[in-house]
């Protein structure tokens, strides 16, 4: 299991510790990345208990990192930590004034890391050698190890170097490897995970809200930022030269020490965190609702109501999900509410408020409550790790799914919309039985119409699209405007064939 493992590792730690100290430390300040989810992170805490130790604070690798620089008085300053570590990659865009250290935004990828540069470099050789001996290393797991150890080791000599040499005696039965590999050679390998990283560090910036100009130092942080290549590109995308004195091996530990050293004094800066996922549950039409986007701040409280699609709906199923996609399968299923025995009533009628609450640990806590029979179902994420596996979360039935509604709070009928709140206004239009036009803009110059009649879209065109593949493209916009005109109805056939319960699933 991942936790006993990491828990021989902090074991490990903490016997140094003892040995270099004088005494056993009980207690510690754990970094993880800063895209973890719950289970992740959740997992972090259990391997730390079982190491015997309690976790004063489980703080963000790029925060930590952003701990170690000297302070800088009650200047406000804004900083970007590109943090490219073995098997993963985070940026996170940090606001500091004084010891309040508030994350503006955060992203990352869980899979993109040095790593996979070691992995680019390994496939490179073993091409070379089936080239010189027609034997095939993958098939020789022993062969294989020894061949990606030796990549690794000359990926960090080629950050001092311009050519290095790999060569392996007997690698598979006699036959040795001998190869001269180049720096440009492995630019031209990793160059596309770079660019990777730098596509996320743009869209991390815009959704901060700040300018490429506007920040005041760009840190790196892990061992492949030593990479020249990198360094250069960064560089050349945030328009400055990254900070000097940063050492990227040690930075997150020398800040996750000065934060235990301020919280044993009784202090500690003031960390205010983002999400890094955004939280929420599924609908109809293996749909993720959001109830608390991405880079929001914790602590925070969000609530939603939903209702029952179907006539005589007695339970409803939600599976408590994290992550990005509008496909809600695709999603990591953190943990699941069911409600039974709801009373059978018409489509859209029943009332089932939700709430999604991240304490300031940032804990996770989920209530459903169904307003009719008063019926509460809680759950805290914690252990979480131990009942999923941080796959996609798969389709739940869908016949218990639940959709969006407030009926004691219609939505207007015109205005802007973000995410899934067109979703929203077409399941009122749908349990009102509206008859009228939806006129519909995304805000880059395209518009589209939907026609309903009695709650039942007939008719939908835009762009270059018509019918149930134009509803498909107007079910996944996140953002524009609508409004809706009652009563008018065009005269010709209807282009859609299908009800409003298929076309929205």
């Amino acid at each position: 299991m991942p936790e006993q493992i990491s828990a021989k590792v902090l074991e490990l730690v903490r016997t140094r510790a003892e040995e270099q100290f004088g005494f056993e430390p009980r207690e510690a300040v754990v970094t993880v990345p800063a895209y973890f989810n719950h289970s992740q992170r959740e997992a972090t805490q259990n391997a730390a208990k079982l190491a015997g130790l309690k976790v004063l604070r489980l703080l963000n690798e790029p925060t930590a990192a952003a701990l170690s620089l000297a302070p800088a008085g009650q200047a406000e300053r804004i900083l970007a930590v590109y943090d490219f570590g073995g098997g993963t990659f985070d940026i996170s865009v940090i606001r500091i004034q004084g010891s309040v250290y508030e994350v503006l935004a955060t992203n990352g990828d869980t899979f993109l890391g040095g790593d996979d540069i070691d992995g680019l470099l390994c496939d490179e050789l073993a091409k070379l050698f089936e080239n010189q001996t027609g034997i095939k290393i993958r098939n020789f797991p022993l062969s294989w190890y020894r061949l990606r150890d030796a990549a690794q080791k000359a990926k960090k000599e080629l950050s001092r170097l311009a050519t290095c040499a790999v060569f392996l005696p007997r690698l598979v039965e006699q036959h040795p490897l001998s190869a001269e590999v180049s720096r440009n050679t492995l630019d031209d390998l990793a160059r596309p995970l770079i660019e990777r990283s730098l596509r996320i560090c743009e869209r991390t910036l815009s959704e901060a809200g700040v300018d490429r100009g506007r920040l005041d130092e760009v840190v790196l942080v892990g061992g492949q930022t030593r990479m020249p290549l990198l360094r250069q590109m960064v560089e050349d995308f945030f328009g400055r030269r990254v900070a000097q004195a940063v050492n990227p091996d040690t930075a997150v530990a020398e800040g996750a020490a000065r934060e235990g050293a301020m919280l044993r004094k009784g202090g500690g800066a003031l960390l205010i965190d983002v999400t890094p996922l955004t939280l929420g549950i599924n609908i109809i039409g293996n749909r993720m609702y959001p109830l608390i986007p991405r880079n929001t701040k914790v602590p925070v409280r969000r609530e939603h109501i939903f209702t029952t699609h179907r006539d005589s709906q007695t339970t409803a199923r939600m599976a408590i999900l994290q992550g990005d996609n509008p496909v809600a399968s695709e999603n990591v299923r953190l943990g699941e509410l069911v409600l039974s025995n709801l009373h059978p009533k018409e489509r859209f009628q029943a009332r089932i408020k939700v709430a999604f609450e991240i304490d300031s640990s940032g804990i996770l806590h989920v209530k459903a409550l169904d307003e009719d029979t008063r019926q509460e179902r809680k759950l805290t994420i914690t252990n979480s790790l131990q009942e999923h596996d941080g796959q996609p979360a798969g389709e739940m039935p869908e016949s218990q799914s639940l959709a969006p509604a407030d009926p004691d709070t219609p939505p207007t009928l015109s205005g802007p919309f973000r995410e899934m709140e067109l979703i929203d206004v077409l399941c009122f239009l749908h349990a009102n039985s509206k008859t009228g036009r939806i006129c519909i803009h995304d805000g880059e110059g395209r518009e589209w119409e939907l026609a309903m009649l009695n709650g039942q879209i007939t008719h939908a065109r835009g762009g270059q699209e018509e019918g149930e593949r134009a509803v498909e493209i107007v079910l996944g916009l996140k953002q524009g405007t609508y409004s809706f005109q009652e009563g008018l109805y065009p005269e010709q056939p209807p282009n859609v064939d299908r009800p409003f319960q298929a076309l929205v699933s």
